[in-house]
């Protein structure tokens, strides 16, 4: 008898359970890097933008605003690296689409050229992020690697990136 207010408390929880579309910010920080001969303790920063669907995660996007002075600039090759002086800022992308009919890596890319960036590849970059050791840790070795750059000087602003699917919230977050 004394289970029953238990048993009804638990069937009110999940009985108020959202099920809609959910957007959520954050951050993932990776610890520490390798280049060679060399070793640093230094935090790779990456700002995350997630769309569920009740708890079905739907599509993750982790964004990092890439530095030169940063120990991480030796991970890119020396074309990569060209894209510091062409780009007023140069971004890489880790993101995820769990359903490509619902939200793809497409909509994210053209959700990006209205924030004013073109996307690149940084391939060099890429390989070392996937086999850092916190990568296992963050599951993300499903995501793709990308990255944006913003050419030029523009009206848009260089602070934040706006993100809007369909039927969920918009999302921003700060550089």
């Amino acid at each position: 008898m004394k289970a029953i207010p238990f048993l009804l408390l638990f069937l009110a929880g999940c009985a108020s359970y959202k099920s809609y579309n959910q957007t959520t910010t954050g951050k993932v920080v990776l610890r520490g890097g390798i280049y060679q001969k060399e070793s640093w303790k230094d935090p790779l920063i990456f700002k995350r933008m997630s769309w569920y669907y009740g708890m079905t995660l739907y599509f993750d996007a982790l964004i990092y605003r890439a530095d030169s002075g940063s120990p991480f600039s030796k991970w890119f090759s020396e074309s990569e690296k060209e894209f510091f002086t062409k780009c007023e800022n140069l971004l890489v992308t880790v993101a995820y689409s769990s359903d490509a009919t619902k939200i793809s890596h497409v909509n994210f890319r053209e959700q990006m050229k209205l924030n004013g960036y073109d996307d690149v590849v940084l391939n060099n970059f890429a390989s070392y992020l996937k086999t850092h050791p916190s990568s296992q840790e963050w599951r993300t070795m499903t995501y793709k690697v990308m990255g944006y750059c913003k050419r030029s000087p523009s009206h848009l602003g260089t602070e934040s990136i706006g993100i809007n699917f369909p039927s969920f919230s918009y999302l921003e977050v700060k550089l």
